[in-house]
Protein backbone atom coordinates (compact mmCIF):
# COMPACT_ATOMS: atom_id res chain seq x y z
CA UNK A 1 0.00 0.00 0.00
CA UNK A 2 1.14 3.53 -0.65
CA UNK A 3 0.79 6.55 1.60
CA UNK A 4 1.30 9.55 -0.61
CA UNK A 5 1.13 13.27 -0.12
CA UNK A 6 -2.17 14.62 -1.37
CA UNK A 7 -4.81 16.76 0.09
CA UNK A 8 -8.25 17.63 1.00
CA UNK A 9 -9.74 20.93 1.47
CA UNK A 10 -11.32 22.68 4.26
CA UNK A 11 -12.01 26.07 5.50
CA UNK A 12 -13.37 27.89 8.38
CA UNK A 13 -14.07 31.02 7.53
CA UNK A 14 -14.98 33.70 7.04
CA UNK A 15 -14.52 36.48 4.61
CA UNK A 16 -15.85 39.95 5.07
CA UNK A 17 -19.29 40.21 6.54
CA UNK A 18 -19.37 36.67 7.95
CA UNK A 19 -20.78 36.38 11.47
CA UNK A 20 -17.99 36.28 14.03
CA UNK A 21 -19.92 34.07 16.41
CA UNK A 22 -20.70 31.33 13.88
CA UNK A 23 -20.64 27.98 15.64
CA UNK A 24 -21.41 24.54 14.26
CA UNK A 25 -24.58 23.11 15.73
CA UNK A 26 -24.50 19.46 16.63
CA UNK A 27 -26.96 18.67 13.83
CA UNK A 28 -26.90 20.49 10.51
CA UNK A 29 -29.22 19.98 7.58
CA UNK A 30 -27.48 19.43 4.23
CA UNK A 31 -27.31 22.62 2.15
CA UNK A 32 -30.02 22.90 -0.48
CA UNK A 33 -30.45 25.01 -3.59
CA UNK A 34 -33.57 27.03 -4.42
CA UNK A 35 -35.17 24.03 -6.06
CA UNK A 36 -34.59 21.88 -2.97
CA UNK A 37 -31.70 19.82 -4.34
CA UNK A 38 -28.51 19.15 -2.38
CA UNK A 39 -25.94 21.83 -3.23
CA UNK A 40 -22.69 23.15 -1.77
CA UNK A 41 -22.48 25.97 -4.33
CA UNK A 42 -23.04 28.88 -1.94
CA UNK A 43 -20.49 27.55 0.51
CA UNK A 44 -17.88 26.89 -2.18
CA UNK A 45 -18.40 30.31 -3.71
CA UNK A 46 -17.70 31.90 -0.34
CA UNK A 47 -14.52 30.04 0.63
CA UNK A 48 -12.82 29.04 -2.63
CA UNK A 49 -11.22 32.48 -3.29
CA UNK A 50 -9.01 31.88 -0.24
CA UNK A 51 -7.52 28.69 -1.74
CA UNK A 52 -4.38 28.95 -3.85
CA UNK A 53 -2.15 26.74 -5.95
CA UNK A 54 1.41 26.43 -4.61
CA UNK A 55 4.01 26.20 -7.39
CA UNK A 56 7.52 25.08 -6.48
CA UNK A 57 10.78 24.57 -8.33
CA UNK A 58 13.67 22.55 -6.99
CA UNK A 59 16.89 21.18 -8.38
CA UNK A 60 17.24 17.41 -8.33
CA UNK A 61 19.82 14.94 -9.50
CA UNK A 62 19.13 13.17 -12.78
CA UNK A 63 19.94 9.47 -12.67
CA UNK A 64 22.71 8.42 -15.02
CA UNK A 65 21.87 6.02 -17.82
CA UNK A 66 23.46 2.58 -17.75
CA UNK A 67 26.64 2.59 -19.84
CA UNK A 68 25.10 0.36 -22.52
CA UNK A 69 22.17 2.73 -23.01
CA UNK A 70 24.47 5.75 -22.97
CA UNK A 71 26.58 4.18 -25.76
CA UNK A 72 23.41 3.41 -27.75
CA UNK A 73 22.14 6.97 -27.52
CA UNK A 74 25.53 8.32 -28.56
CA UNK A 75 25.51 5.98 -31.56
CA UNK A 76 21.90 6.78 -32.50
CA UNK A 77 21.74 10.49 -31.74
CA UNK A 78 25.38 11.59 -31.65
CA UNK A 79 27.89 12.53 -28.98
CA UNK A 80 26.31 14.90 -26.42
CA UNK A 81 29.56 16.78 -26.08
CA UNK A 82 32.66 16.70 -23.91
CA UNK A 83 32.47 15.71 -20.25
CA UNK A 84 32.26 18.66 -17.91
CA UNK A 85 35.00 17.15 -15.77
CA UNK A 86 32.83 16.55 -12.70
CA UNK A 87 31.90 13.13 -11.32
CA UNK A 88 28.64 14.21 -9.72
CA UNK A 89 25.38 13.28 -11.42
CA UNK A 90 23.82 15.87 -13.76
CA UNK A 91 21.08 18.01 -12.23
CA UNK A 92 17.79 19.25 -13.61
CA UNK A 93 14.98 21.55 -12.55
CA UNK A 94 11.77 19.96 -11.34
CA UNK A 95 8.41 21.69 -11.01
CA UNK A 96 5.65 20.53 -8.67
CA UNK A 97 2.32 21.82 -7.44
CA UNK A 98 0.34 21.64 -4.24
CA UNK A 99 -2.39 23.62 -2.53
CA UNK A 100 -2.65 26.20 0.24
CA UNK A 101 -4.97 28.80 1.72
CA UNK A 102 -4.84 32.32 3.13
CA UNK A 103 -5.45 32.55 6.89
CA UNK A 104 -5.21 36.33 7.43
CA UNK A 105 -5.03 39.62 5.60
CA UNK A 106 -1.25 39.85 6.19
CA UNK A 107 -0.64 37.37 3.38
CA UNK A 108 0.17 34.23 5.40
CA UNK A 109 -0.64 31.00 3.58
CA UNK A 110 -0.78 27.50 5.08
CA UNK A 111 0.39 24.49 3.10
CA UNK A 112 2.18 21.18 3.71
CA UNK A 113 5.86 20.92 4.54
CA UNK A 114 6.35 18.22 1.93
CA UNK A 115 5.00 20.55 -0.77
CA UNK A 116 7.77 23.13 -0.25
CA UNK A 117 10.52 20.94 1.20
CA UNK A 118 13.77 21.60 -0.68
CA UNK A 119 12.18 24.24 -2.92
CA UNK A 120 14.40 26.87 -4.52
CA UNK A 121 11.50 28.96 -5.82
CA UNK A 122 7.96 29.14 -4.43
CA UNK A 123 5.05 30.93 -6.08
CA UNK A 124 1.33 30.93 -5.45
CA UNK A 125 -1.39 31.23 -8.04
CA UNK A 126 -4.52 32.99 -6.83
CA UNK A 127 -8.06 32.05 -7.74
CA UNK A 128 -8.09 34.73 -10.49
CA UNK A 129 -4.90 33.32 -12.04
CA UNK A 130 -2.47 35.95 -10.74
CA UNK A 131 0.91 34.55 -9.60
CA UNK A 132 2.85 35.94 -6.63
CA UNK A 133 6.35 35.26 -5.33
CA UNK A 134 6.22 33.60 -1.89
CA UNK A 135 8.67 33.38 0.99
CA UNK A 136 8.80 30.39 3.33
CA UNK A 137 8.17 31.69 6.84
CA UNK A 138 8.71 28.35 8.58
CA UNK A 139 8.21 24.61 8.29
CA UNK A 140 7.48 21.79 10.69
CA UNK A 141 8.15 18.26 9.38
CA UNK A 142 6.59 16.57 12.41
CA UNK A 143 3.15 17.91 11.57
CA UNK A 144 3.86 18.32 7.85
CA UNK A 145 2.89 21.99 7.95
CA UNK A 146 4.47 25.08 6.43
CA UNK A 147 3.64 28.78 6.30
CA UNK A 148 4.30 31.01 3.29
CA UNK A 149 4.13 34.81 3.03
CA UNK A 150 3.12 36.91 0.03
CA UNK A 151 2.20 40.52 -0.57
CA UNK A 152 -1.56 39.98 -1.00
CA UNK A 153 -3.78 42.04 -3.27
CA UNK A 154 -6.21 44.38 -1.59
CA UNK A 155 -9.31 42.60 -0.34
CA UNK A 156 -7.81 39.12 -0.63
CA UNK A 157 -10.21 36.59 0.90
CA UNK A 158 -8.99 34.41 3.74
CA UNK A 159 -10.36 31.76 6.07
CA UNK A 160 -9.73 30.92 9.71
CA UNK A 161 -9.17 27.78 11.73
CA UNK A 162 -12.07 26.56 13.82
CA UNK A 163 -11.49 27.12 17.52
CA UNK A 164 -13.58 24.25 18.81
CA UNK A 165 -14.77 21.62 16.37
CA UNK A 166 -16.05 18.35 17.73
CA UNK A 167 -16.02 16.37 14.52
CA UNK A 168 -17.93 13.10 14.50
CA UNK A 169 -17.79 10.19 12.13
CA UNK A 170 -20.47 10.86 9.53
CA UNK A 171 -20.14 14.68 9.49
CA UNK A 172 -20.11 16.26 6.03
CA UNK A 173 -16.79 17.77 4.85
CA UNK A 174 -15.62 19.39 1.63
CA UNK A 175 -12.13 19.23 0.13
CA UNK A 176 -10.84 22.12 -1.94
CA UNK A 177 -7.49 22.12 -3.65
CA UNK A 178 -5.39 21.88 -6.77
CA UNK A 179 -5.28 18.23 -7.92
CA UNK A 180 -3.09 17.64 -10.97
CA UNK A 181 -2.70 21.40 -11.34
CA UNK A 182 -6.34 21.86 -12.31
CA UNK A 183 -7.03 24.38 -9.56
CA UNK A 184 -10.21 25.13 -7.66
CA UNK A 185 -11.43 21.56 -7.54
CA UNK A 186 -14.02 20.68 -4.87
CA UNK A 187 -15.03 17.23 -3.63
CA UNK A 188 -17.45 16.27 -0.87
CA UNK A 189 -17.65 13.38 1.55
CA UNK A 190 -17.92 12.53 5.22
CA UNK A 191 -15.59 12.04 8.14
CA UNK A 192 -14.92 8.31 8.00
CA UNK A 193 -12.70 7.98 11.10
CA UNK A 194 -11.15 10.08 13.85
CA UNK A 195 -7.61 9.51 15.00
CA UNK A 196 -6.14 7.87 11.91
CA UNK A 197 -2.79 6.14 12.25
CA UNK A 198 0.15 8.52 12.61
CA UNK A 199 3.00 8.79 10.24
CA UNK A 200 6.18 7.83 12.03
CA UNK A 201 7.25 10.43 14.62
CA UNK A 202 4.30 12.73 14.00
CA UNK A 203 2.56 14.27 17.00
CA UNK A 204 -1.06 14.21 15.90
CA UNK A 205 -4.06 12.06 15.11
CA UNK A 206 -5.36 12.50 11.59
CA UNK A 207 -8.96 13.09 10.61
CA UNK A 208 -9.83 10.49 7.99
CA UNK A 209 -12.29 11.52 5.28
CA UNK A 210 -13.71 9.83 2.20
CA UNK A 211 -14.01 12.93 0.02
CA UNK A 212 -12.06 12.00 -3.15
CA UNK A 213 -8.64 13.65 -3.16
CA UNK A 214 -5.74 13.33 -5.53
CA UNK A 215 -2.13 14.33 -6.02
CA UNK A 216 -1.75 18.08 -5.74
CA UNK A 217 -4.42 18.52 -3.08
CA UNK A 218 -1.71 18.58 -0.39
CA UNK A 219 -1.97 21.66 1.79
CA UNK A 220 -5.54 22.52 0.88
CA UNK A 221 -8.22 23.09 3.52
CA UNK A 222 -10.93 20.72 4.72
CA UNK A 223 -14.07 22.51 5.80
CA UNK A 224 -17.45 21.68 7.28
CA UNK A 225 -20.88 22.90 6.19
CA UNK A 226 -20.40 26.18 8.03
CA UNK A 227 -17.27 26.93 6.00
CA UNK A 228 -15.04 26.40 9.01
CA UNK A 229 -11.51 25.06 8.51
CA UNK A 230 -11.52 21.73 10.32
CA UNK A 231 -8.36 20.26 8.80
CA UNK A 232 -5.43 20.57 6.40
CA UNK A 233 -5.15 17.93 3.68
CA UNK A 234 -1.91 16.04 3.95
CA UNK A 235 -2.02 12.48 2.58
CA UNK A 236 -3.97 9.76 0.87
CA UNK A 237 -3.85 6.03 1.39
CA UNK A 238 -3.77 4.21 -1.89
CA UNK A 239 -2.56 0.94 -3.41
CA UNK A 240 -2.11 2.64 -6.80
CA UNK A 241 -1.18 6.25 -6.05
CA UNK A 242 -4.66 7.50 -7.01
CA UNK A 243 -7.54 8.41 -4.75
CA UNK A 244 -9.49 5.48 -3.35
CA UNK A 245 -11.55 7.54 -0.89
CA UNK A 246 -9.23 7.32 2.11
CA UNK A 247 -7.66 10.68 2.87
CA UNK A 248 -6.06 12.26 5.93
CA UNK A 249 -6.30 15.80 7.22
CA UNK A 250 -4.35 17.47 10.02
CA UNK A 251 -6.87 18.53 12.70
CA UNK A 252 -7.56 22.25 12.93
CA UNK A 253 -6.51 22.40 16.58
CA UNK A 254 -3.04 21.04 15.83
CA UNK A 255 -2.68 23.14 12.70
CA UNK A 256 -3.68 26.35 14.46
CA UNK A 257 -1.16 25.85 17.28
CA UNK A 258 1.65 24.91 14.91
CA UNK A 259 0.98 27.73 12.45
CA UNK A 260 0.96 30.30 15.26
CA UNK A 261 4.46 29.20 16.31
CA UNK A 262 5.73 29.21 12.75
CA UNK A 263 4.51 32.75 12.17
CA UNK A 264 5.90 33.99 15.48
CA UNK A 265 9.23 32.13 15.53
CA UNK A 266 9.80 30.49 12.15
CA UNK A 267 10.02 27.11 13.86
CA UNK A 268 8.21 24.93 16.39
CA UNK A 269 9.65 23.98 19.77
CA UNK A 270 8.26 21.05 21.73
CA UNK A 271 8.51 19.83 25.26
CA UNK A 272 10.48 16.64 25.90
CA UNK A 273 10.67 14.20 28.81
CA UNK A 274 13.38 11.83 27.60
CA UNK A 275 11.73 8.45 28.13
CA UNK A 276 10.78 5.43 26.08
CA UNK A 277 7.09 4.65 26.50
CA UNK A 278 5.14 1.44 26.32
CA UNK A 279 1.46 0.60 26.44
CA UNK A 280 0.11 -1.08 29.56
CA UNK A 281 -1.44 -4.26 28.22
CA UNK A 282 -3.77 -6.49 30.19
CA UNK A 283 -0.88 -8.89 30.77
CA UNK A 284 1.46 -6.15 31.98
CA UNK A 285 -1.28 -4.84 34.26
CA UNK A 286 -1.57 -8.33 35.78
CA UNK A 287 2.20 -8.56 36.21
CA UNK A 288 2.22 -5.21 38.02
CA UNK A 289 -0.90 -6.09 40.05
CA UNK A 290 -2.73 -3.11 38.56
CA UNK A 291 -6.50 -2.86 38.71
CA UNK A 292 -6.73 -2.05 34.99
CA UNK A 293 -4.58 -1.23 31.97
CA UNK A 294 -4.76 2.55 32.30
CA UNK A 295 -1.64 4.69 32.18
CA UNK A 296 1.66 4.41 30.32
CA UNK A 297 4.64 2.28 31.27
CA UNK A 298 8.11 3.85 31.35
CA UNK A 299 10.28 1.35 29.48
CA UNK A 300 13.49 3.34 29.71
CA UNK A 301 14.57 6.63 31.26
CA UNK A 302 17.35 8.10 29.14
CA UNK A 303 20.46 9.40 30.87
CA UNK A 304 20.73 13.11 31.53
CA UNK A 305 17.15 13.85 30.52
CA UNK A 306 14.47 15.92 32.27
CA UNK A 307 12.72 12.69 33.31
CA UNK A 308 15.83 11.32 35.00
CA UNK A 309 16.52 14.61 36.78
CA UNK A 310 12.94 14.60 38.10
CA UNK A 311 13.34 11.10 39.56
CA UNK A 312 11.34 9.09 37.04
CA UNK A 313 12.40 5.43 37.03
CA UNK A 314 12.19 2.46 34.71
CA UNK A 315 8.98 0.55 35.41
CA UNK A 316 7.02 3.57 36.62
CA UNK A 317 3.47 3.82 35.31
CA UNK A 318 2.48 7.38 34.42
CA UNK A 319 -1.18 7.78 35.34
CA UNK A 320 -1.82 11.49 34.96
CA UNK A 321 -0.23 14.54 33.37
CA UNK A 322 -1.14 17.86 34.93
CA UNK A 323 -4.25 16.41 36.54
CA UNK A 324 -5.62 14.71 33.40
CA UNK A 325 -5.56 10.95 32.91
CA UNK A 326 -3.07 9.51 30.40
CA UNK A 327 -4.71 7.11 27.95
CA UNK A 328 -1.80 5.68 25.95
CA UNK A 329 1.78 6.46 24.82
CA UNK A 330 0.63 8.54 21.84
CA UNK A 331 -1.63 10.60 24.06
CA UNK A 332 1.21 11.37 26.48
CA UNK A 333 3.70 12.12 23.68
CA UNK A 334 1.36 14.56 21.95
CA UNK A 335 0.44 16.36 25.14
CA UNK A 336 4.04 16.76 26.23
CA UNK A 337 5.03 17.91 22.74
CA UNK A 338 2.29 20.57 22.81
CA UNK A 339 3.92 22.21 25.85
CA UNK A 340 6.87 24.61 25.61
CA UNK A 341 10.36 23.65 26.81
CA UNK A 342 11.06 24.93 30.29
CA UNK A 343 7.49 24.44 31.51
CA UNK A 344 7.05 22.53 34.76
CA UNK A 345 4.55 19.69 34.59
CA UNK A 346 3.24 17.43 37.32
CA UNK A 347 3.19 13.68 36.74
CA UNK A 348 1.22 11.22 38.82
CA UNK A 349 3.09 7.89 38.73
CA UNK A 350 2.62 4.46 40.21
CA UNK A 351 5.73 2.81 41.66
CA UNK A 352 5.88 -0.30 43.82
CA UNK A 353 2.13 -0.19 44.29
CA UNK A 354 2.09 3.38 45.57
CA UNK A 355 1.15 6.58 43.76
CA UNK A 356 3.39 9.62 43.96
CA UNK A 357 3.74 13.03 42.33
CA UNK A 358 6.79 14.18 40.39
CA UNK A 359 7.46 17.59 38.88
CA UNK A 360 9.39 17.65 35.62
CA UNK A 361 10.87 20.68 33.88
CA UNK A 362 10.48 19.86 30.21
CA UNK A 363 13.45 19.96 27.89
CA UNK A 364 13.49 20.72 24.18
CA UNK A 365 12.65 17.82 21.93
CA UNK A 366 15.00 19.04 19.19
CA UNK A 367 17.88 18.26 21.56
CA UNK A 368 16.91 14.60 21.79
CA UNK A 369 19.74 12.30 20.76
CA UNK A 370 18.39 10.26 17.96
CA UNK A 371 18.41 7.92 20.31
CA UNK A 372 17.99 -14.53 15.39
CA UNK A 373 19.05 -18.00 15.77
CA UNK A 374 16.73 -20.69 17.25
CA UNK A 375 19.49 -23.09 18.36
CA UNK A 376 18.78 -24.12 21.98
CA UNK A 377 21.41 -23.69 24.68
CA UNK A 378 22.79 -26.85 26.20
CA UNK A 379 22.32 -25.61 29.75
CA UNK A 380 18.81 -24.24 29.24
CA UNK A 381 16.30 -25.26 31.87
CA UNK A 382 13.75 -27.72 30.46
CA UNK A 383 11.00 -26.51 32.79
CA UNK A 384 11.18 -23.05 31.25
CA UNK A 385 10.81 -24.59 27.83
CA UNK A 386 7.86 -26.75 28.75
CA UNK A 387 6.01 -24.21 30.89
CA UNK A 388 6.53 -20.85 29.21
CA UNK A 389 8.16 -21.82 25.92
CA UNK A 390 11.60 -20.26 26.26
CA UNK A 391 15.19 -21.42 26.49
CA UNK A 392 17.82 -19.09 27.89
CA UNK A 393 21.51 -19.12 28.72
CA UNK A 394 23.87 -17.12 30.88
CA UNK A 395 25.87 -14.64 28.87
CA UNK A 396 29.46 -15.50 27.98
CA UNK A 397 31.87 -14.11 25.40
CA UNK A 398 30.74 -16.45 22.64
CA UNK A 399 27.04 -15.68 23.16
CA UNK A 400 27.74 -11.96 23.35
CA UNK A 401 29.51 -12.17 20.02
CA UNK A 402 26.85 -14.41 18.52
CA UNK A 403 23.93 -12.19 19.49
CA UNK A 404 25.88 -8.89 19.47
CA UNK A 405 25.18 -8.15 23.11
CA UNK A 406 27.23 -5.21 24.46
CA UNK A 407 29.61 -5.86 27.35
CA UNK A 408 27.69 -3.52 29.66
CA UNK A 409 24.43 -5.51 29.29
CA UNK A 410 23.90 -8.18 31.96
CA UNK A 411 21.18 -10.81 32.11
CA UNK A 412 20.27 -14.05 30.36
CA UNK A 413 20.00 -14.31 26.61
CA UNK A 414 17.07 -16.02 24.90
CA UNK A 415 18.28 -18.79 22.59
CA UNK A 416 14.96 -20.33 21.50
CA UNK A 417 11.23 -19.55 21.69
CA UNK A 418 8.39 -21.94 20.94
CA UNK A 419 5.83 -20.50 18.49
CA UNK A 420 2.50 -19.68 20.15
CA UNK A 421 3.97 -19.84 23.66
CA UNK A 422 3.62 -17.28 26.47
CA UNK A 423 7.25 -16.34 25.83
CA UNK A 424 6.49 -15.38 22.25
CA UNK A 425 3.43 -13.40 23.36
CA UNK A 426 5.67 -11.51 25.81
CA UNK A 427 7.86 -10.35 22.93
CA UNK A 428 10.76 -12.73 23.50
CA UNK A 429 12.82 -13.95 20.57
CA UNK A 430 16.35 -15.34 20.13
CA UNK A 431 18.92 -12.70 20.99
CA UNK A 432 16.71 -10.79 23.42
CA UNK A 433 18.34 -10.35 26.82
CA UNK A 434 16.15 -10.67 29.91
CA UNK A 435 17.52 -8.08 32.34
CA UNK A 436 15.02 -8.17 35.20
CA UNK A 437 11.97 -10.03 36.42
CA UNK A 438 9.56 -8.07 38.60
CA UNK A 439 12.28 -5.49 39.16
CA UNK A 440 15.01 -7.92 40.24
CA UNK A 441 18.16 -8.48 38.12
CA UNK A 442 18.52 -11.90 36.50
CA UNK A 443 21.92 -13.47 35.89
CA UNK A 444 21.20 -17.15 35.28
CA UNK A 445 18.58 -19.60 34.07
CA UNK A 446 18.06 -20.79 37.64
CA UNK A 447 17.34 -17.28 38.88
CA UNK A 448 14.79 -16.86 36.11
CA UNK A 449 13.11 -20.15 36.93
CA UNK A 450 13.08 -19.36 40.68
CA UNK A 451 11.42 -15.99 40.06
CA UNK A 452 8.75 -17.64 37.94
CA UNK A 453 8.17 -20.39 40.52
CA UNK A 454 7.89 -17.85 43.35
CA UNK A 455 5.42 -15.80 41.32
CA UNK A 456 3.28 -18.88 40.77
CA UNK A 457 3.38 -19.66 44.50
CA UNK A 458 2.10 -16.12 45.08
CA UNK A 459 -0.81 -16.75 42.67
CA UNK A 460 0.42 -14.18 40.18
CA UNK A 461 -0.94 -14.46 36.66
CA UNK A 462 2.16 -12.95 35.04
CA UNK A 463 5.62 -11.59 35.75
CA UNK A 464 7.03 -8.36 34.40
CA UNK A 465 10.13 -8.75 32.24
CA UNK A 466 12.56 -5.99 31.40
CA UNK A 467 14.34 -6.81 28.19
CA UNK A 468 17.14 -5.55 25.98
CA UNK A 469 16.05 -5.69 22.34
CA UNK A 470 18.83 -4.42 20.11
CA UNK A 471 19.58 -0.87 21.23
CA UNK A 472 16.26 -0.47 23.06
CA UNK A 473 14.95 -1.60 26.40
CA UNK A 474 11.31 -2.32 27.09
CA UNK A 475 8.98 -4.29 29.30
CA UNK A 476 6.92 -7.36 28.57
CA UNK A 477 4.48 -9.46 30.58
CA UNK A 478 5.13 -13.18 30.67
CA UNK A 479 1.95 -15.12 31.35
CA UNK A 480 2.29 -17.91 33.91
CA UNK A 481 -0.65 -19.91 32.70
CA UNK A 482 0.62 -23.24 31.45
CA UNK A 483 0.19 -23.55 27.71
Amino acid sequence: MLLTGAALGGALALGAGAPADAQAPRLMAPPVAADGTLSFADLVERVSPSVVSVLVEREVESPRLPSQLEEFFQFRFGDPGPDNGFDDAPRRRMEAQGSGFFINNDGHIVTNNHVVDGADVVKVRLADGEELEADIVGTDPLTDLAVLKVDPPKGQAYVEFADDVNLRVGDWVLAVGNPFGLGGTVTSGIVSAIGGQNRENQYLDFVQIDAPINRGNSGGPTFDLKGRVVGVNTAIFSPTGGSVGIGFAIPARVAKETVAQLIANGAVTRGWLGIQLQEVTTEIAAALSLKDDSGVLVAEVLDGTPAQKAGLENGDVILRLGGDAVRNPNDLSRRVASLPPGEKVRLRVLRDGKERNLTVTLGRRDEEVAANDDMPSEDSDDSLSSEVGVRVSSLDDSLRERYRVPDDVDGVVVTAVRPGSPAQSAGLSPGVVILEVDGDPIGSERELRDKIDNARDSDKDAVLLRMQMGANRQFGALSLEKD
